[in-house]
């Protein structure tokens, strides 16, 4: 995921630019939509190829609803290497997706590489970054890796 830090948008704002608009048709749409779980898609594709349990989407929300009726997958609390999804109150659902890149000590922060962010994280931004953040109550990380394991 760290490899993408410093993409940006072009233009800025546009969700387009050679990298953003080969994730999203990639993960299936047109360019120009938000892609900030179509960055998570091709970052997980090319790491672990057809091993990689997430969905191809663009939508937050699919990763969501895949990951939240599979308890193992679900969680209130970050481990490095999660996948975060962030509640939008005025939307009404999950709104914006990247990794957990590490946990701080004291579990009520994380660091993130997240993309369609911006410096101050922003949910539709203009390009991928780390960054800190602090817990909130709408937030879930989704335990991919229980995906892998046979069962």
């Amino acid at each position: 995921a760290r490899r993408y830090v410093g993409t940006i948008e072009d233009p800025p704002l546009s969700n387009r630019g050679p990298r953003v608009s080969y994730w999203l048709g990639e993960a299936g749409v047109e360019p120009g939509l938000p892609w900030c779980a179509a960055y998570v898609w091709q970052v997980g594709r090319q790491a672990l190829g057809a091993r990689w349990p997430c969905p191809r989407t663009a939508s937050v929300a699919a990763i969501a609803r895949w990951a939240e009726p599979v308890t193992d997958r679900w969680d209130t609390a970050p481990l490095a290497g999660d996948l975060f999804v962030l509640w939008n109150d005025g939307l009404g659902r999950y709104a914006h997706v990247g990794f957990v890149a590490s946990v701080e000590p004291g579990g009520g922060a994380y660091r993130t590489v997240e993309g369609n962010t911006n410096p101050g994280g922003g949910r539709d931004g203009w390009g991928v970054f780390e960054r800190l953040r602090a817990g909130s109550p709408g937030t879930r990380f989704v335990r991919w890796t229980s995906a892998l394991v046979p069962t």
